[in-house]
């Protein structure tokens, strides 16, 4: 089920060990721990300079943790460290640990968090299957929160799109919750992977999810909220990644849709831009657009073969002169006026102004 860390920095066990004791302390915020680690660089350093204080480090329980992801080949990422998401070191409430299962290579050009509620229409899977086709040629990584609904749909998605993506738990990684997405989770970790700052045998509670949906909002560039009422964790991820500066845009429904109200909430209070298709997300992002598709031209089986040539050449140089035409093709004027009244007649060229042609 796991696979290995590509690319991952090398920290020694001692570093890891002081890093997630730190993680563990009680009574003391992300920020806070931040700004620690800021000043002093390392846990370990921490530690070593203010072990005098009133609080005892959990380096027993801390030890267990490492003993745990170990065993598992979970890494380890630790705030400062180069395998630690780069965006996410931005938030001031950034986690100071991360246990990631799966590939680290989410230091990717673009990456955008989709998001949505778990009671959501049908019209989700069109908009999210419209995303991944309009976002598929940049490679871009996609994050959600693995919950049901639509989490679950933009990380199946991004799977058949073969684009990565990455999941966000509140809790541990000894667990998937919800156990209907273990499947889902398993096929992530080959194409993507799996991430949280909780440690094993976390007993999820309500207050976590919060904080998981801070980890959502602060690893993208983006967050898209594609369905959602007034309440829900939406709400609060789509607020989170506003206020971290991050873009913010949302699907907007049906006015009288409770599905649609709070994407319309987001936008009617500036907090999301209005998502319409992958062009304006591409667009307002700054992101490079798809290159154009060049179809080969399409000819009409049952013509005959002079026919099939004229058809062909209006269609790749037409609006065309119809002396330039018979010079081009090398027919005399009976013989293309024949051709051309049949192709016309059939409805596959127009005659314009001045005896030009040009395809229907």
């Amino acid at each position: 089920m796991n696979q290995p860390i590509s690319g991952a920095h090398p920290i020694d066990q001692e570093t890891l060990l002081y890093s997630i004791a730190f993680s563990m302390l009680p009574g003391m915020g992300e920020i806070h721990k931040n700004k620690l680690l800021q000043y002093y660089s390392t846990a370990k350093q921490i530690y070593a300079l203010r072990k005098k204080g009133s609080v005892d480090w959990p380096l027993q329980e801390a030890q267990k943790e490492l003993d745990f992801i170990n065993k598992n080949e979970i890494a380890c990422l630790t705030m400062g460290a180069i395998n630690y998401p780069y965006r996410l070191a931005q938030i001031p409430d950034a986690p100071s640990v991360l246990y990631l299962q799966g590939s680290n290579a989410f230091q990717l050009p673009q990456l955008v968090s989709i998001i949505g509620t778990r009671q959501h229409t049908q019209q989700v899977h069109k908009v999210v299957q419209e995303l991944m086709e309009g976002i598929q040629h940049l490679k871009m990584g996609v994050i959600s929160g693995l919950a049901l609904g639509v989490d679950g749909i933009a990380h199946a998605s991004a799977l058949q799109y073969q684009l990565p993506t990455w999941g966000v738990l509140a809790h541990g990684l000894d667990q998937i919750y919800p156990n209907a997405h273990r499947k889902l989770a398993k096929q992530m970790l080959a194409h993507g992977g799996l991430l949280t700052e909780c440690r094993q045998n976390t007993i999820t509670m309500p207050y976590q999810f919060p904080k998981r949906n801070r980890i959502v909002a602060g690893m993208s560039d983006a967050t898209i909220v594609i369905e959602s009422p007034i309440a829900g964790g939406s709400m609060i991820t789509a607020k989170l990644a506003s206020g971290y500066d991050r873009e913010v845009f949302a699907a907007p429904g049906k006015i009288h849709d409770a599905k649609s109200k709070g994407c319309l909430w987001l936008i009617q209070n500036n907090i999301a831009q209005l998502y319409n298709d992958p062009i304006h997300l591409l667009e307002q992002m700054n992101w490079p657009q798809a290159p154009p598709r060049i179809q080969a031209p399409h000819t009409p089986s049952f013509l005959d073969p002079t026919a099939k040539d004229i058809y062909t050449y209006i269609q790749l140089n037409g609006p065309i002169h119809k002396d330039s035409l018979a010079q081009k093709m090398n027919l005399d004027y009976g013989s293309l006026a024949s051709h051309l009244l049949s192709l016309e007649l059939n409805g596959y060229i127009h005659l314009l102004a001045g005896n030009t042609y040009s395809c229907s």
